[in-house]
């Protein structure tokens, strides 16, 4: 019989641990996923003989916290954790319950941020190991993907069911060389030797294209967009969510990683406003988000409610700042276009100007 996938849980808090795994195995529901723990102490002499002793090819994702030395193992953390398994190319997430920095980082590609408490860290957890579960499952149903030696934006394209989107995906993977550059020629080696046996270049493929989608495409929006971003788009509040949600329903994002939240295809959320405006009349020097404020409010027949902009009077938007978590416009006093922290493809993402000029001298934005 063939032993099940595996996730590794770590921590040094065994009662925080054992917390942690019931609530994810509540998640995980009937999936035949088994949930290993490890609690780093002494006897653990060598800590990555110790951790590679306990991943092996069943290993599909690991989580840790992040200071895992109060069991008188001095000098580990879960940054040690999170490199080793970048180097086995296994996804891995960060909890981080008693570490907070002082300023954010730059968003690392090959690292999950979990949430730090178990209700929403285990929702989290069971939804990023779904995600990668349907990627896998899409490569090995669809094996042709990885033999006709595609580009990784047009596989993911086509697992998605929108190959032509391939080009917006591509601009997502212009820095994946620089994120982590002896995985892609990992990859280009094993598309070069060819050969029948597609497993490892599957499990590779998996975990890049993975990462890329759960970390890049929904978080920083361009062709798919979040509850949040839908909202930006529509010039309101994330109080409406629901109600945009249930207007846009034949928009919603169903391919993986889509438990994470919701999220909705922006060329099908275009598709739907634009029959919805045909007898709403827009003043025609309108932006984009003006005219998408104003066909929802047809639609629904009443003034949707304002975000939190002080600017604007939370009337404007259209875009999303993954970094305040704040609907912002075009206005050169509102937001700056570019930043080295968002990628290509994110069109419609951009920094809220507070944040951008107070932080990035310090960090390189």
């Amino acid at each position: 019989m063939t032993a099940p996938p595996s996730i590794l849980l770590i921590d040094d808090n065994e009662q925080l641990l054992a917390s942690l795994s019931a609530k994810l195995r509540e998640r995980l529901g009937n999936e035949p996923v088994e949930i290993a723990l490890w609690t780093p102490a002494t006897v653990d002499e060598d800590p990555e003989a110790s951790f590679k002793n306990r991943i092996d090819e069943k290993t599909v994702l690991v989580v840790t916290d992040y200071d895992l030395t109060s069991k008188g193992l001095r000098g580990l953390f879960g940054v040690s954790i999170v490199a080793w398994s970048q180097m086995a190319a296994v996804p891995v997430g960060d909890f981080s319950r008693g570490h907070r920095d002082s300023l954010p980082k730059e968003p690392n590609l090959f690292a999950l941020k979990v949430p730090n408490n178990d209700e929403d860290g285990a929702t989290f957890i069971a939804a990023i190991y779904a995600g990668f579960r349907d990627l896998a499952s899409g490569l090995d149903a669809q094996p042709d993907l990885l033999k006709d030696k595609r580009s990784l934006a047009g596989v993911l394209a086509a697992l998605m069911g929108r190959p032509h989107l391939e080009s917006q995906f591509a601009l997502y993977m212009s820095r994946l060389g620089a994120a982590n550059a002896g995985l892609i020629e990992r990859l280009r080696t094993m598309n070069a030797d060819g050969g029948d046996d597609l497993q490892p270049m599957q499990k590779l493929m998996t975990y890049i294209l993975g990462h890329v989608l759960a970390n890049s495409i929904l978080k920083f929006p361009g062709p798919i967009l979040s509850d949040n971003a839908l909202a930006a788009y529509c010039a309101t509040s994330n109080n409406e969510s629901d109600a945009l949600a249930e207007l846009f329903h034949d928009a919603r994002y169903g391919g993986p990683f889509s438990q994470v939240g919701r999220f909705y295809w922006r060329e099908d959320v275009d598709g739907i406003i634009d029959a919805m405006s045909a007898d709403v009349a827009v003043d025609g020097g309108a932006g984009f988000a003006d005219f998408n404020r104003a066909v929802v409010q047809a639609r629904l027949a009443r003034v949707l409610a304002v975000h939190e902009c002080g600017r604007c009077g939370g009337e404007k938007g259209g875009f999303w700042c993954p970094f305040t978590k704040r609907p912002v416009c075009e206005r050169a006093d509102c937001s700056v276009p570019s930043s080295s922290w968002i990628p290509q493809g994110a069109q419609l993402t951009r920094v809220e100007r507070d944040f951008y000029e107070e932080l990035a001298p310090l960090m390189g934005l």
